[in-house]
């Protein structure tokens, strides 16, 4: 009698647990693919000092909370003695090449439209852009810097997976395929077929972005193109024969 009893509640357990399981199972499937992040490339090519060109005997280092690269390690003592002087050049060229690829249309903390109450503010926290609606936001964005920084960059993220150019990887040429490395350098992405290729251009992803870029380029804005209907599609009537 007692093993009647309990063989129907056991059942009614199973079937409570599997019930709730469900929807978690749903919500795992439906989350964003998972990816790596990593500092953007320097943004300048000439010296922050001199102007000259950067090149393979360029000095990097961080001052002042911003990282530099000097043609040479007499211009590295001048901006270490005087960092500020020479951050903003830096800063705002990461701005210019950020920009570009920012996701988010409305502030991160007021949920304004940017743009609604004049020029949006951007700051740089954590070396990610964020825009914001107006200067009353800015305290308390440097006061979330690193959850904000994340929240664009992911936001990045998922714009960019959603209409990446390419099926190969930028390193190896192999195709993508569900086991791709997805990795943020700043908030470009740029999908490898494996973390080996990560590691052959982990310090110098430019070139790996640049080919990204220039395949986004090549391809056609969504709408447009040769499946763009004609102006007249179901417009006028035709004139009927010998009409006036």
């Amino acid at each position: 009698m007692i093993h009647r009893i309990l063989i129907p509640v056991a059942l009614a357990l199973a079937g409570a647990l599997s019930a709730q399981a469900e929807p978690a199972a749903k919500a795992d499937a439906k989350a964003p693919p998972a990816f790596m992040t990593r500092p953007a490339p320097y943004p300048l090519t000439k010296c922050v000092v001199s102007g000259e060109d950067l090149d393979k005997d360029a000095v990097t280092f961080t001052a002042g909370g911003t990282t530099f690269r000097t043609c040479c390690e007499k211009c590295q003592a001048k901006v270490e003695k005087d960092p500020a002087s020479f951050a903003p050049k830096v800063e705002a060229a990461m701005q210019a090449a950020q920009l570009a690829h920012y996701p988010l249309k409305t502030c991160v903390i007021s949920g304004e439209e940017l743009g609604s109450m004049g020029k949006p503010v951007q700051l740089m926290l954590e070396g990610t852009l964020v825009q914001l609606c107006c200067k009353q936001c800015v305290k308390k964005a440097q006061a979330q810097a690193p959850q904000l920084a994340q929240k664009v960059v992911a936001a990045a993220h998922d714009a960019q997976r959603a209409s990446y150019p390419l099926d190969t990887c930028v390193v190896s040429g192999e195709k993508l395929d569900k086991d791709a490395v997805d990795v943020m350098f700043g908030t470009t992405l740029v999908r490898l077929c494996c973390e080996k290729c990560l590691a052959k251009i982990e310090k110098d992803p430019a070139a790996a972005i640049a080919k990204v870029e220039a395949a986004l380029a090549k391809k056609p804005a969504a709408g447009g193109g040769a499946g763009e209907k004609p102006k007249d599609a179901g417009g006028s009537k035709p004139k009927e024969a010998g009409g006036k």
